[in-house]
């Protein structure tokens, strides 16, 4: 039973998180106005509203002028009910919502990214403020509350660091960005929340699953993709998830 109501209220952040995904870019306030159809902009009914089975029951069509939903808006959802019940799974009731806070912003930020090519400040400053405050509770940063904090803005720092030299390395060697500063502060953001030696493996991780994605892409579509610009976010958060998994 607590697991099923755990889906269920993942599934409700997962609404929230297409409402951030579609209004942050556009910096429209996220709050205000109620939840609206993007293509007629009338505002959706609560019942309508609801994450998952309103897609369902409207066969993926806005009830007003019958445009096409994205399945983007119910797979969010999913994806956040999913990470709910993963994180409730591995750690206790009270230690979830650690890693569930930033699972569920690298969800919000993955599809941003996908969509415009951009990470929001805005979010990455919040992960790395939240890591370093819920790092009092983190007990995989350390024993004692002292060294927790330490552990966090240690990482953070290293995790800055690390990536800005990749990315200053990349333009004096071969004379073009391998990384963006949202992905620096990305993986600040990682280093406040894992600690210093999370850092080295969920960029591996991270790292592997982008040249799988690479190798893939290049084999279907039956051409050379490496000049191409690669989103990075969605693989540091499938590293990220990879990595709490085996916690």
């Amino acid at each position: 039973m607590i697991i099923f109501l755990i889906f269920l209220l993942g599934l409700t952040f997962g609404s929230f998180a297409n409402v951030l995904i579609y209004r942050i870019p556009k910096k429209i306030s996220i709050i205000f106005p109620w939840s609206f159809c993007p293509n007629c902009k009338i505002s959706i009914k609560w019942y309508d509203n609801i994450p998952v089975l309103s897609y369902i029951l409207l066969s993926g069509k806005c009830r007003s002028c019958k445009t096409k939903i994205s399945v983007e808006y119910p797979l969010v959802e999913l994806l956040s009910g999913i990470l709910a019940v993963l994180c409730y799974l591995k750690f206790n009731i009270y230690t979830m919502w650690i890693f569930y806070n930033f699972l569920f912003v690298l969800l919000v930020i993955s599809f941003i990214d996908i969509k415009t090519t951009e990470i929001p400040d805005i979010l990455s400053y919040y992960l790395i403020i939240s890591g370093i405050i819920l790092s009092v509770f983190n007990p995989f940063l350390g024993r004692d509350i002292f060294l927790r904090i330490s552990n966090s803005i240690i990482g953070g720092i290293v995790g800055f660091l690390f990536l800005w030299v990749i990315e200053f390395s990349s333009r004096k060697i071969f004379r073009k960005l391998a990384l963006g500063g949202g992905d620096l502060k990305l993986f600040c953001a990682v280093g406040t929340h894992f600690g210093l030696f999370s850092i080295f493996k969920i960029l591996f991780y991270s790292c592997v699953v982008a040249l799988v994605y690479v190798l893939s892409a290049g084999l279907i579509k039956n051409k050379k993709i490496f000049g191409e610009y690669i989103q990075f976010a969605p693989f540091v958060s499938l590293g990220c998830s990879f990595y709490i998994l085996t916690l």
